[in-house]
């Protein structure tokens, strides 16, 4: 093949992270027509356009059949890659959408916060297309900076700018114990690149201390981006404190591109699975425990979806685990097949409900008072139904309740774990999602059945409830993404087949 056709077919593999990137360029360069007049209207339409953009190049990039390692084996296109980006990227639409609305509720709107939206996008697809363990770490580096400054948005507020300071520093120590492990990976197979790395792994390099040490440092890193126990310090704080709809947009974009590399780097040291599947077993265990546990305290609902988001982490590295299952015969060939496939799937249920989730709540909010207690949804299918209603559909979905697309996802991935014969795993997630029933259900309660404390929305439109926001960007992302989990969860096969993974 030529070296200009490699070229354009290089190019092509990555053209949504051109997209990405072009409209970024151009939010920043018309940052100064964007602040003000006609011109401030257009920088979210923008961001939408950009994350749109590049999910239409995507589908078509996917009709195409396109397969082929890119720019000299640093990256790829495989089904993963196709299906986590289709994940990601509607994920990344529907948080514009959000942020549309409220940060200019809050008076926090700024054209750049947009263009950093994209940026995240780009640096996640980078790290879920990369074949090379330095590619991941850019992906991942670009990624995090965009999602540190998100956290820190609202400049004047004291608990955003503690969110971006807790999420950068323990943020940097992440990157740096991982950075650590790509380097002892290099020392002990050659190389960066993952093919490489599964051939030293099959001569044994798994059973070095340096080799060893590599993939547990590997195995922390991406924990930390996930908020698996015990690297999930930082996820309350930073669920709290920053803005809501930036809290929506880290927490869905930092776990898809992490658990998609995550699937990768594990399917590829499969081999070695003696040295890293029980740490990944442990981690997941815990995190499935303790985030159900610490969640039922909570009031704070960002709080209690941060802890939950601890347990979805957990439930999310259960499909790791069984990339070590690859090389156990035929059923575990079958498991790790299913687990890719079913991690998918629950990460486009979970990012459809968690948007949603904090779509009501930045609905909620108002320039000075931003909704984040289960105070503030008190009445809430009394005062507003339809919104009350979307929250519930929401943490039923969250909960694995049937009819859900929450269900199906974790129903996936408790099949893939039975498949692989780990009945530790497939127990402990049985008996924690019936857990976490309990917090989700308390949430539905306080929509229900309490009785709202906020005033009857007025003729005038004084106050929150009186704001006609149906049709805003907020109304719409609610609305898409209720639609979506209940098809999601009586349809499953309807997307199923683009979301499956083959290897």
């Amino acid at each position: 093949m030529g070296a200009p056709t490699q070229a354009i077919r290089d190019l092509s593999g990555i053209l949504p992270i051109l997209v990405l990137w072009g409209v970024a360029l151009v939010i920043l360069l018309g940052a100064p027509l964007l602040r003000r007049g006609p011109g401030s209207r257009l920088a979210a339409p923008l961001g939408g356009a950009g994350a749109l953009g590049a999910l239409l190049v995507l589908l078509r990039g996917s009709s195409d059949g396109f397969g082929d390692t890119l720019f000299a084996g640093a990256a790829l296109t495989d089904t993963l890659y196709s299906s986590g980006a289709f994940v990601l990227l509607l994920g990344g639409f529907l948080s514009v959408l959000v942020a549309q609305t409220y940060l200019r509720s809050r008076d926090l709107e700024k054209p750049e916060y947009y263009a950093i939206m994209l940026l995240s996008l780009s640096g996640a697809l980078l790290m879920m297309q990369a074949n090379d363990l330095i590619v991941l770490f850019l992906g991942l580096e670009l990624m995090s900076f965009g999602l540190y400054v998100l956290a820190g948005f609202a400049r004047t507020d004291a608990k955003s700018d503690e969110a971006a300071l807790k999420y950068f520093l323990l943020g940097a120590l992440a990157s740096a114990l991982m950075l650590y492990g790509i380097m002892l990976t290099y020392g002990v197979a050659a190389s960066t690149e993952l093919s490489n790395v599964q051939s030293a792994v099959a001569r044994g390099a798994l059973k070095e201390p340096m080799g060893i040490a590599a993939a547990l440092l590997l195995v922390i890193g991406l924990c930390f981006k996930i908020a698996a126990v015990p690297f999930h310090q930082w996820s309350p704080d930073v669920y709290e404190g920053a803005p809501t709809s930036a809290t929506a947009f880290l927490a869905t974009t930092a776990k898809i591109g992490a658990i998609v590399a995550f699937l990768r780097v594990c399917d590829t040291i499969a081999g070695g699975y003696h040295t890293w599947l029980p740490a990944i077993r442990a981690i997941a265990i815990l995190s499935m425990i303790v985030g159900n546990l610490i969640a039922i305290a909570q009031t704070n609902v960002k709080r209690m979806l941060a802890y939950s988001g601890v347990a979805h982490a957990g439930y999310l590295l259960v499909a790791v685990a069984c990339m070590g299952f690859r090389l156990m015969g035929t059923k575990g060939t079958q498991a790790s097949i299913l687990a890719m496939t079913g991690a998918v799937f629950y990460l486009l249920a979970y990012a459809l409900a968690l948007i949603g989730a904090f779509g009501v709540l930045a609905y909620l909010s108002s320039r000075d008072k931003d909704a984040q207690t289960l105070n503030d949804l008190r009445g809430l299918a009394s005062s507003q139904p339809a919104v009350g209603y979307a929250m519930v559909l929401f943490m039923l979905s969250l909960a694995g309740i049937p009819a859900t697309a929450g269900f199906i996802g974790k129903w996936q991935v408790f099949y893939a774990v039975l498949t692989g014969g780990d009945v530790a795993l497939a127990v402990t997630m049985a008996l924690t999602s019936a857990m976490g029933v309990y917090y989700y259900l308390r949430v539905v309660w306080y929509i229900v059945f309490e009785e709202s404390a906020a005033p009857k929305p007025s003729p005038t439109g004084h106050g929150v409830e009186a704001r006609p926001r149906a049709m805003t960007g907020v109304g719409a992302a609610i609305t898409i993404c209720c639609i979506a989990t209940i098809g999601l969860g009586i349809l499953p096969a309807a997307i199923s087949s683009f979301l499956t993974v083959v290897r």
